[in-house]
C-alpha cells in the first residue's frame, strides 16, 4: 500500500545539532544515555535496532520499551528519554512543531513533505546505503478463494490512484506503491528480501517478539 520512511530524533535538551555530532555525543556518553521504542517488535524498534547494527552501538545505549508510540514520543519530548526513531506518519507534526530534534531519514533521497525536506538523510550524513522503510499491505486469510484475492487486489490498485489518499500520504512523509509490489506474488518477494535484510539486525540484538 504505502511505504513509510523513519526519523532518528533526539530529545530537545541534546547538545548536538547535526547527526555526526549527534554521533559522536553518543559515542563520548557511552552507557550513559537511553534510546526509546513504541514496544518489543515495533517499527521503532526494528529501526533502533538497524541504526545501533549500523554504527557498532548496540552495547552503548539502554533500550526502554514502551506501550507504544504516544508515550515514547511524550517522554522523549519531555526529556526523560535521550533518542528513538520513528516513522514520518508519527514524528512529522513533532518536528514540524520543533519539539523534538531531528537528526537524519532513513531514506536514501531527501523526502519532499514541507516539515521534513530540509532534514539529512542518514546516508548522506555518512552511513552509506542505510535505508528503512516501514511498509504497509494488504493480507487476506489463508485459503481466501483466488477469486477473492484478485478482486481485493484490484479494489487496492484503484484506491491507490485516489489523488486525495496520495495527498494525504505525501502530507505524513508517506509514498504511495506503484511499483510491481502491488501484485500479490510481487509482493511475497519482497517480503522475503525484507525478512533477509532485517534478519542480521535483530539475530545480533537476540530479542525476539513472539
Amino acid at each position: 500500500v504505502n511505504e513509510v520512511p523513519m526519523t532518528l530524533l533526539g530529545k530537545p535538551q541534546l547538545p548536538a545539532n547535526t547527526y555526526r555530532d549527534f554521533e559522536n555525543y553518543i559515542r563520548a556518553n557511552a552507557g550513559k544515555l537511553n534510546i526509546a521504542h513504541a514496544g518489543l517488535g515495533s517499527a521503532s524498534h526494528i529501526c533502533g535496532l538497524m541504526w545501533q547494527h549500523a554504527v557498532k552501538l548496540n552495547e552503548s545505549m539502554t533500550t526502554i520499551p514502551f506501550g507504544g508510540t504516544a508515550p515514547a514520543m511524550t517522554n522523549l519530548i519531555g526529556g526523560q528519554v535521550d533518542v528513538m526513531c520513528d516513522q514520518t506518519t508519527n514524528t512529522t507534526s513533532q518536528i514540524e512543531a520543533k519539539k523534538v530534534k531531528p537528526y537524519g531519514v532513513t531514506t536514501l533521497k531527501r523526502l519532499t513533505t514541507p516539515a521534513l525536506k530540509d532534514i539529512p538523510t542518514l546516508d548522506e550524513s555518512g552511513l552509506k546505503n542505510f535505508q528503512v522503510t516501514i511498509w504497509h499491505g494488504l493480507y487476506a486469510p489463508k485459503g481466501t478463494p483466488a477469486a477473492v484475492q484478485q478482486k481485493l487486489n484490484t479494489a487496492l490498485k484503484a484506491a491507490l490512484k485516489d489523488p486525495e489518499f496520495i495527498k494525504k500520504q505525501e502530507g505524513l512523509g508517506a509514498v504511495v506503491v506503484t511499483d510491481k509490489r502491488v501484485e500479490p506474488a510481487e509482493h511475497k518477494k519482497f517480503v522475503q528480501s525484507e525478512v533477509a535484510r532485517f534478519g542480521p539486525a535483530i539475530k545480533a540484538a537476540g530479542i525476539y517478539a513472539d
